[in-house]
Protein backbone atom coordinates (compact mmCIF):
# COMPACT_ATOMS: atom_id res chain seq x y z
CA UNK A 1 0.00 0.00 0.00
CA UNK A 2 1.44 3.35 -1.03
CA UNK A 3 1.41 6.02 1.63
CA UNK A 4 0.19 9.49 0.74
CA UNK A 5 2.89 12.03 0.03
CA UNK A 6 3.15 14.69 2.76
CA UNK A 7 1.26 17.79 1.69
CA UNK A 8 3.16 21.07 1.81
CA UNK A 9 1.84 23.82 4.07
CA UNK A 10 1.18 26.13 1.18
CA UNK A 11 -1.95 24.39 -0.07
CA UNK A 12 -5.25 26.01 -0.99
CA UNK A 13 -7.40 24.27 1.63
CA UNK A 14 -9.90 26.81 2.99
CA UNK A 15 -9.72 25.30 6.45
CA UNK A 16 -5.94 25.44 6.34
CA UNK A 17 -5.92 29.09 5.29
CA UNK A 18 -8.21 29.83 8.23
CA UNK A 19 -5.86 27.97 10.53
CA UNK A 20 -2.97 30.21 9.53
CA UNK A 21 -4.80 33.02 11.32
CA UNK A 22 -4.01 31.27 14.59
CA UNK A 23 -0.38 32.29 14.23
CA UNK A 24 -1.24 35.96 14.54
CA UNK A 25 -3.63 35.42 17.43
CA UNK A 26 -2.43 32.67 19.65
CA UNK A 27 -3.39 34.08 22.10
CA UNK A 28 -2.71 37.07 24.07
CA UNK A 29 -4.02 35.34 27.19
CA UNK A 30 -0.58 35.31 28.74
CA UNK A 31 -0.03 38.93 27.70
CA UNK A 32 -3.08 40.50 29.34
CA UNK A 33 -2.33 42.46 32.51
CA UNK A 34 -5.13 43.93 34.65
CA UNK A 35 -7.35 44.41 31.64
CA UNK A 36 -4.60 45.79 29.41
CA UNK A 37 -4.27 43.77 26.19
CA UNK A 38 -0.57 43.70 25.45
CA UNK A 39 -0.63 41.73 22.23
CA UNK A 40 -2.51 42.14 18.99
CA UNK A 41 -4.95 39.39 18.13
CA UNK A 42 -7.15 38.72 15.15
CA UNK A 43 -10.39 36.80 15.49
CA UNK A 44 -9.50 34.18 18.08
CA UNK A 45 -8.82 30.63 17.01
CA UNK A 46 -10.22 29.91 13.55
CA UNK A 47 -13.71 28.50 13.24
CA UNK A 48 -12.35 25.41 11.52
CA UNK A 49 -13.86 21.96 11.76
CA UNK A 50 -12.65 20.09 14.84
CA UNK A 51 -10.18 17.38 13.94
CA UNK A 52 -9.95 14.22 16.05
CA UNK A 53 -7.05 11.94 16.83
CA UNK A 54 -8.75 9.11 14.89
CA UNK A 55 -8.74 11.26 11.75
CA UNK A 56 -5.02 11.91 12.16
CA UNK A 57 -4.34 8.18 12.64
CA UNK A 58 -6.21 7.44 9.44
CA UNK A 59 -3.97 9.82 7.45
CA UNK A 60 -0.82 10.46 9.52
CA UNK A 61 1.17 12.10 6.72
CA UNK A 62 -1.51 14.71 5.96
CA UNK A 63 0.20 17.84 7.25
CA UNK A 64 -2.84 20.05 6.85
CA UNK A 65 -4.96 17.62 8.85
CA UNK A 66 -2.37 17.34 11.63
CA UNK A 67 -1.99 21.10 11.71
CA UNK A 68 -5.73 21.51 12.22
CA UNK A 69 -5.57 18.82 14.91
CA UNK A 70 -2.94 20.91 16.74
CA UNK A 71 -5.32 23.87 16.52
CA UNK A 72 -8.09 21.69 18.00
CA UNK A 73 -5.79 20.71 20.88
CA UNK A 74 -4.94 24.36 21.55
CA UNK A 75 -8.61 25.29 21.63
CA UNK A 76 -9.10 22.61 24.30
CA UNK A 77 -6.13 24.02 26.29
CA UNK A 78 -4.16 20.80 25.66
CA UNK A 79 -0.89 22.65 25.08
CA UNK A 80 1.30 19.63 25.88
CA UNK A 81 -0.60 17.58 23.31
CA UNK A 82 -0.34 20.38 20.74
CA UNK A 83 3.41 20.58 21.36
CA UNK A 84 3.81 16.85 20.69
CA UNK A 85 1.73 17.11 17.49
CA UNK A 86 3.78 20.05 16.23
CA UNK A 87 7.05 18.29 17.08
CA UNK A 88 5.97 15.45 14.78
CA UNK A 89 4.99 17.93 12.06
CA UNK A 90 8.43 19.52 12.25
CA UNK A 91 9.91 16.13 11.29
CA UNK A 92 7.58 15.93 8.27
CA UNK A 93 8.04 19.54 7.15
CA UNK A 94 11.16 20.94 8.85
CA UNK A 95 11.35 24.07 6.69
CA UNK A 96 7.70 25.17 6.93
CA UNK A 97 7.70 28.52 8.82
CA UNK A 98 4.01 28.44 9.71
CA UNK A 99 4.37 25.18 11.64
CA UNK A 100 7.58 26.36 13.29
CA UNK A 101 5.96 29.62 14.32
CA UNK A 102 2.97 27.91 15.92
CA UNK A 103 5.28 25.47 17.71
CA UNK A 104 7.37 28.36 19.05
CA UNK A 105 4.26 30.10 20.40
CA UNK A 106 3.12 26.88 22.10
CA UNK A 107 6.58 26.57 23.66
CA UNK A 108 6.23 30.16 24.86
CA UNK A 109 2.88 29.40 26.50
CA UNK A 110 4.41 26.33 28.15
CA UNK A 111 7.17 28.55 29.61
CA UNK A 112 9.86 26.77 27.61
CA UNK A 113 11.26 30.21 26.91
CA UNK A 114 14.80 29.34 25.88
CA UNK A 115 13.73 27.02 23.06
CA UNK A 116 10.94 29.39 22.00
CA UNK A 117 13.38 32.29 21.87
CA UNK A 118 15.78 30.34 19.64
CA UNK A 119 12.94 29.33 17.30
CA UNK A 120 11.70 32.92 16.99
CA UNK A 121 15.22 34.16 16.23
CA UNK A 122 15.65 31.54 13.49
CA UNK A 123 12.25 32.36 11.98
CA UNK A 124 13.04 36.06 11.74
CA UNK A 125 15.95 35.27 9.40
CA UNK A 126 13.49 33.77 6.86
CA UNK A 127 11.40 35.45 4.16
CA UNK A 128 7.99 35.49 5.89
CA UNK A 129 4.52 36.75 5.17
CA UNK A 130 4.40 40.34 6.58
CA UNK A 131 1.47 39.62 8.92
CA UNK A 132 3.09 36.46 10.25
CA UNK A 133 6.39 38.30 10.70
CA UNK A 134 4.74 41.09 12.73
CA UNK A 135 3.21 38.53 15.07
CA UNK A 136 6.53 36.75 15.52
CA UNK A 137 8.35 40.05 16.14
CA UNK A 138 5.88 40.90 18.90
CA UNK A 139 6.35 37.56 20.64
CA UNK A 140 10.12 37.80 20.22
CA UNK A 141 10.11 41.25 21.80
CA UNK A 142 8.02 40.00 24.71
CA UNK A 143 10.41 37.08 25.18
CA UNK A 144 13.38 39.44 25.18
CA UNK A 145 11.66 41.53 27.83
CA UNK A 146 10.85 38.47 29.94
CA UNK A 147 14.49 37.46 29.68
CA UNK A 148 15.42 40.65 31.55
CA UNK A 149 16.01 40.16 35.27
CA UNK A 150 14.28 43.47 36.03
CA UNK A 151 11.19 44.74 34.23
CA UNK A 152 9.34 48.01 34.76
CA UNK A 153 5.96 49.29 33.55
CA UNK A 154 4.24 52.65 33.66
CA UNK A 155 0.48 52.94 33.14
CA UNK A 156 -1.28 56.28 32.74
CA UNK A 157 -5.00 56.82 32.26
CA UNK A 158 -7.44 59.71 31.99
CA UNK A 159 -11.20 59.41 31.82
CA UNK A 160 -14.73 60.55 32.49
CA UNK A 161 -17.29 59.01 34.86
CA UNK A 162 -20.98 59.51 35.56
CA UNK A 163 -22.74 58.37 38.79
CA UNK A 164 -26.48 58.37 39.46
CA UNK A 165 -26.03 58.47 43.25
CA UNK A 166 -22.48 59.60 43.99
CA UNK A 167 -23.07 60.22 47.69
CA UNK A 168 -24.80 56.89 48.33
CA UNK A 169 -27.98 58.53 49.63
CA UNK A 170 -30.74 56.14 50.80
CA UNK A 171 -33.25 55.14 48.15
CA UNK A 172 -36.19 55.83 50.46
CA UNK A 173 -35.17 59.42 51.08
CA UNK A 174 -35.55 58.69 54.79
CA UNK A 175 -33.31 57.90 57.76
CA UNK A 176 -34.19 55.83 60.77
CA UNK A 177 -33.22 56.79 64.34
CA UNK A 178 -34.24 55.58 67.78
CA UNK A 179 -36.63 58.56 67.84
CA UNK A 180 -38.37 57.53 64.62
CA UNK A 181 -38.04 57.78 60.83
CA UNK A 182 -37.50 61.15 59.17
CA UNK A 183 -37.15 62.53 55.65
CA UNK A 184 -33.56 63.41 54.78
CA UNK A 185 -32.66 67.02 54.13
CA UNK A 186 -32.18 68.26 50.58
CA UNK A 187 -28.40 67.93 50.89
CA UNK A 188 -28.79 64.24 51.80
CA UNK A 189 -31.00 63.22 48.86
CA UNK A 190 -29.90 61.23 45.83
CA UNK A 191 -27.95 63.32 43.34
CA UNK A 192 -26.13 62.39 40.16
CA UNK A 193 -22.77 63.86 39.23
CA UNK A 194 -19.96 63.73 36.69
CA UNK A 195 -16.23 63.53 37.30
CA UNK A 196 -12.88 63.56 35.54
CA UNK A 197 -10.58 60.73 36.56
CA UNK A 198 -6.87 60.06 36.31
CA UNK A 199 -4.53 57.20 37.19
CA UNK A 200 -0.75 56.76 37.26
CA UNK A 201 0.83 53.44 38.24
CA UNK A 202 4.48 52.41 38.22
CA UNK A 203 5.37 48.73 38.67
CA UNK A 204 8.61 46.78 38.87
CA UNK A 205 9.43 43.05 38.80
CA UNK A 206 12.77 41.40 39.53
CA UNK A 207 13.64 37.75 38.94
CA UNK A 208 15.75 36.19 41.67
CA UNK A 209 18.88 34.24 40.75
CA UNK A 210 17.35 30.83 41.50
CA UNK A 211 16.52 27.77 39.44
CA UNK A 212 12.83 28.12 40.26
CA UNK A 213 10.63 30.94 38.96
CA UNK A 214 10.92 33.28 41.96
CA UNK A 215 10.09 36.94 41.49
CA UNK A 216 9.87 40.07 43.64
CA UNK A 217 7.45 42.83 42.65
CA UNK A 218 6.26 46.23 43.78
CA UNK A 219 4.13 49.13 42.60
CA UNK A 220 2.98 52.61 43.54
CA UNK A 221 -0.11 54.32 42.15
CA UNK A 222 -2.20 57.45 42.43
CA UNK A 223 -5.86 57.78 41.43
CA UNK A 224 -7.91 60.97 41.44
CA UNK A 225 -11.52 61.91 40.68
CA UNK A 226 -12.61 65.55 40.45
CA UNK A 227 -16.40 65.90 40.82
CA UNK A 228 -18.24 68.51 38.78
CA UNK A 229 -20.71 69.40 41.56
CA UNK A 230 -20.24 67.33 44.74
CA UNK A 231 -16.84 68.66 45.74
CA UNK A 232 -17.08 66.93 49.13
CA UNK A 233 -16.54 63.67 47.20
CA UNK A 234 -13.43 64.72 45.28
CA UNK A 235 -11.14 61.71 45.68
CA UNK A 236 -7.41 61.14 45.83
CA UNK A 237 -6.17 57.63 46.52
CA UNK A 238 -2.47 56.80 47.01
CA UNK A 239 -1.42 53.17 47.25
CA UNK A 240 1.66 50.96 47.27
CA UNK A 241 2.29 47.24 47.33
CA UNK A 242 5.29 44.93 47.56
CA UNK A 243 5.57 41.19 47.49
CA UNK A 244 6.95 38.13 45.80
CA UNK A 245 5.96 35.04 43.87
CA UNK A 246 7.79 31.87 44.85
CA UNK A 247 7.67 28.39 43.32
CA UNK A 248 7.60 25.30 45.52
CA UNK A 249 7.11 22.36 43.20
CA UNK A 250 3.52 22.52 41.93
CA UNK A 251 2.63 25.32 44.37
CA UNK A 252 3.14 29.04 43.88
CA UNK A 253 3.04 31.26 47.00
CA UNK A 254 2.44 35.00 46.65
CA UNK A 255 2.80 37.07 49.85
CA UNK A 256 1.90 40.75 49.49
CA UNK A 257 2.02 43.85 51.70
CA UNK A 258 -0.21 46.82 50.80
CA UNK A 259 -0.74 50.39 51.93
CA UNK A 260 -3.57 52.69 50.88
CA UNK A 261 -4.43 56.28 51.84
CA UNK A 262 -7.69 57.90 50.75
CA UNK A 263 -8.47 61.62 50.77
CA UNK A 264 -11.97 63.09 50.41
CA UNK A 265 -12.01 66.75 49.41
CA UNK A 266 -8.37 67.02 50.60
CA UNK A 267 -9.27 65.64 54.04
CA UNK A 268 -7.44 62.48 55.12
CA UNK A 269 -10.20 59.88 55.44
CA UNK A 270 -8.90 56.27 55.39
CA UNK A 271 -5.52 54.68 56.12
CA UNK A 272 -5.31 50.98 55.30
CA UNK A 273 -2.40 48.60 55.90
CA UNK A 274 -2.78 45.03 54.73
CA UNK A 275 -1.06 41.70 54.22
CA UNK A 276 -2.12 38.69 52.18
CA UNK A 277 -0.80 35.27 51.18
CA UNK A 278 -2.09 33.42 48.13
CA UNK A 279 -1.30 29.83 47.12
CA UNK A 280 -1.91 28.63 43.53
CA UNK A 281 -1.78 25.11 42.15
CA UNK A 282 -2.30 24.43 38.45
CA UNK A 283 -3.88 20.97 38.54
CA UNK A 284 -4.29 20.78 34.74
CA UNK A 285 -3.94 23.01 31.69
CA UNK A 286 -7.45 24.48 32.05
CA UNK A 287 -7.81 24.56 35.87
CA UNK A 288 -5.93 26.50 38.56
CA UNK A 289 -6.96 26.27 42.22
CA UNK A 290 -6.12 28.96 44.75
CA UNK A 291 -6.60 29.94 48.39
CA UNK A 292 -5.85 33.37 49.85
CA UNK A 293 -5.78 34.81 53.34
CA UNK A 294 -6.16 38.58 53.88
CA UNK A 295 -5.67 40.83 56.88
CA UNK A 296 -6.21 44.60 56.79
CA UNK A 297 -6.20 47.30 59.45
CA UNK A 298 -8.52 50.12 58.36
CA UNK A 299 -8.20 53.42 60.22
CA UNK A 300 -10.90 56.03 59.59
CA UNK A 301 -10.31 59.73 60.31
CA UNK A 302 -12.91 62.32 61.22
CA UNK A 303 -13.67 64.68 58.35
CA UNK A 304 -16.03 67.56 57.70
CA UNK A 305 -18.33 65.19 55.83
CA UNK A 306 -17.99 62.32 58.36
CA UNK A 307 -17.32 63.89 61.79
CA UNK A 308 -17.61 60.51 63.58
CA UNK A 309 -15.66 58.50 61.02
CA UNK A 310 -13.12 57.17 63.52
CA UNK A 311 -15.82 55.00 65.12
CA UNK A 312 -15.66 52.72 62.06
CA UNK A 313 -11.97 51.80 62.45
CA UNK A 314 -11.09 48.13 62.81
CA UNK A 315 -9.46 44.99 61.39
CA UNK A 316 -10.79 43.06 58.42
CA UNK A 317 -9.86 39.37 58.17
CA UNK A 318 -10.83 37.02 55.37
CA UNK A 319 -10.10 33.75 53.64
CA UNK A 320 -10.92 33.07 50.00
CA UNK A 321 -10.98 29.85 48.00
CA UNK A 322 -11.48 29.73 44.28
CA UNK A 323 -10.60 28.36 40.88
CA UNK A 324 -9.55 29.73 37.50
CA UNK A 325 -10.94 27.90 34.48
CA UNK A 326 -9.18 28.57 31.16
CA UNK A 327 -11.67 28.13 28.34
CA UNK A 328 -9.70 27.54 25.19
CA UNK A 329 -6.89 30.07 24.87
CA UNK A 330 -8.85 33.31 24.93
CA UNK A 331 -11.18 33.09 27.95
CA UNK A 332 -10.78 32.73 31.69
CA UNK A 333 -13.55 32.19 34.25
CA UNK A 334 -12.75 32.73 37.94
CA UNK A 335 -15.14 31.69 40.72
CA UNK A 336 -14.31 32.41 44.35
CA UNK A 337 -15.98 32.41 47.76
CA UNK A 338 -14.87 34.44 50.78
CA UNK A 339 -15.60 34.28 54.48
CA UNK A 340 -14.57 37.47 56.24
CA UNK A 341 -15.18 39.50 59.35
CA UNK A 342 -14.67 43.10 60.42
CA UNK A 343 -13.73 43.63 64.06
CA UNK A 344 -14.23 47.19 65.31
CA UNK A 345 -13.97 48.73 68.77
CA UNK A 346 -17.67 49.52 68.36
CA UNK A 347 -19.79 46.37 68.36
CA UNK A 348 -22.41 47.91 66.09
CA UNK A 349 -19.69 48.33 63.43
CA UNK A 350 -18.52 44.69 63.82
CA UNK A 351 -19.84 42.03 61.43
CA UNK A 352 -19.15 38.72 59.70
CA UNK A 353 -20.00 38.07 56.08
CA UNK A 354 -19.95 35.74 53.10
CA UNK A 355 -19.02 36.79 49.59
CA UNK A 356 -19.29 35.19 46.14
CA UNK A 357 -17.43 36.55 43.12
CA UNK A 358 -17.59 35.48 39.47
CA UNK A 359 -15.21 37.04 36.95
CA UNK A 360 -14.93 36.37 33.23
CA UNK A 361 -12.18 37.69 30.95
CA UNK A 362 -12.44 37.32 27.20
CA UNK A 363 -9.75 38.29 24.68
CA UNK A 364 -12.00 39.09 21.75
CA UNK A 365 -9.40 39.71 19.06
CA UNK A 366 -7.53 42.62 17.60
CA UNK A 367 -6.18 43.34 21.09
CA UNK A 368 -9.72 43.97 22.42
CA UNK A 369 -10.89 42.46 25.69
CA UNK A 370 -14.13 42.18 27.66
CA UNK A 371 -14.16 41.79 31.45
CA UNK A 372 -17.34 40.92 33.38
CA UNK A 373 -17.54 40.84 37.17
CA UNK A 374 -20.48 39.71 39.34
CA UNK A 375 -20.34 40.11 43.11
CA UNK A 376 -22.68 39.26 45.98
CA UNK A 377 -22.21 39.61 49.75
CA UNK A 378 -24.16 39.16 52.97
CA UNK A 379 -23.05 40.88 56.20
CA UNK A 380 -24.51 40.31 59.67
CA UNK A 381 -23.68 42.89 62.36
CA UNK A 382 -23.09 41.98 66.02
CA UNK A 383 -25.52 44.43 67.56
CA UNK A 384 -27.89 47.27 66.78
CA UNK A 385 -26.51 50.74 66.17
CA UNK A 386 -27.67 52.87 69.14
CA UNK A 387 -28.61 55.64 66.70
CA UNK A 388 -30.88 53.56 64.46
CA UNK A 389 -32.75 51.54 67.08
CA UNK A 390 -33.07 48.01 68.41
CA UNK A 391 -32.66 45.80 65.30
CA UNK A 392 -29.32 44.26 64.42
CA UNK A 393 -28.24 45.31 60.94
CA UNK A 394 -28.22 42.85 58.00
CA UNK A 395 -26.90 43.95 54.59
CA UNK A 396 -27.11 42.28 51.17
CA UNK A 397 -24.75 43.83 48.63
CA UNK A 398 -24.72 43.21 44.87
CA UNK A 399 -22.52 44.55 42.09
CA UNK A 400 -22.29 43.89 38.35
CA UNK A 401 -19.57 45.47 36.21
CA UNK A 402 -18.53 45.17 32.58
CA UNK A 403 -15.49 46.71 30.86
CA UNK A 404 -14.70 46.69 27.14
CA UNK A 405 -11.23 47.73 26.02
CA UNK A 406 -10.04 48.24 22.46
CA UNK A 407 -6.62 49.40 21.24
CA UNK A 408 -6.85 52.67 19.34
CA UNK A 409 -4.91 51.04 16.51
CA UNK A 410 -7.71 48.48 16.13
CA UNK A 411 -10.37 51.21 16.19
CA UNK A 412 -8.69 52.95 13.29
CA UNK A 413 -7.95 49.69 11.48
CA UNK A 414 -4.37 50.82 10.96
CA UNK A 415 -1.83 48.23 9.87
CA UNK A 416 1.07 50.60 10.44
CA UNK A 417 1.15 52.43 13.75
CA UNK A 418 3.67 54.81 15.40
CA UNK A 419 5.67 53.11 18.14
CA UNK A 420 4.94 56.06 20.45
CA UNK A 421 1.22 55.21 20.32
CA UNK A 422 1.62 51.45 20.76
CA UNK A 423 -0.43 50.26 23.73
CA UNK A 424 -2.89 53.17 23.62
CA UNK A 425 -6.25 51.70 24.65
CA UNK A 426 -9.79 53.04 24.94
CA UNK A 427 -12.07 51.43 27.55
CA UNK A 428 -15.74 51.91 28.31
CA UNK A 429 -17.35 50.49 31.43
CA UNK A 430 -20.65 50.26 33.23
CA UNK A 431 -21.45 49.22 36.78
CA UNK A 432 -24.52 48.75 38.95
CA UNK A 433 -24.17 48.63 42.75
CA UNK A 434 -27.00 47.92 45.15
CA UNK A 435 -27.12 47.58 48.93
CA UNK A 436 -30.26 46.16 50.56
CA UNK A 437 -30.60 46.33 54.33
CA UNK A 438 -33.14 45.91 57.11
CA UNK A 439 -32.14 49.45 58.15
CA UNK A 440 -33.52 52.11 55.79
CA UNK A 441 -30.40 54.27 56.16
CA UNK A 442 -28.21 51.72 54.37
CA UNK A 443 -30.44 50.85 51.40
CA UNK A 444 -29.17 52.55 48.26
CA UNK A 445 -28.05 51.92 44.71
CA UNK A 446 -25.80 53.60 42.18
CA UNK A 447 -25.28 53.13 38.44
CA UNK A 448 -22.09 54.43 36.93
CA UNK A 449 -20.50 54.48 33.52
CA UNK A 450 -17.40 55.95 32.04
CA UNK A 451 -14.69 56.05 29.44
CA UNK A 452 -10.91 55.97 29.86
CA UNK A 453 -7.92 56.34 27.55
CA UNK A 454 -4.81 54.58 28.83
CA UNK A 455 -1.22 54.17 27.70
CA UNK A 456 1.25 51.60 28.89
CA UNK A 457 5.03 51.79 28.68
CA UNK A 458 7.42 48.89 29.30
CA UNK A 459 11.07 49.21 30.22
Amino acid sequence: MTRARPQACGGNSAKYRQALAALAIFLAAGLCDAGQALAETADGLPEAETVTYDQVLADPDNIQLSYLYAISQIRKSDLLGASATLDRLILLAPNEPNIRALRAIVLYRLDNLREAQKEFADLLTLDLDPELKRGIERYAAELERRDQHTRMTLLTSVGYQYDTNRAGAPNSGQVRTFLGTFDVTKDGQKEDDHSLTGLVRFGIEHDLATQNRNTLFGSVSAYGADQFQLDDFDTLDLSAQAGGRFEFGAIFLTPTLTYDHLFLDRDSYIDSIGASVRADMRISDPVNLFIRGDMNWIDYDNTTLYPAGDLQSGADLGITVGADFYIGTDQRLTISATHHGFNSDQEWETYVGERLNINHTWLIGGGAFLMTDLFGEYDNYDMADPITGESNRDDWIYRARMTLGVPVQTLFGAEEWPDALDGLTVSIYGEYYRADSNITNYEYDNARGGLTISKRWEF
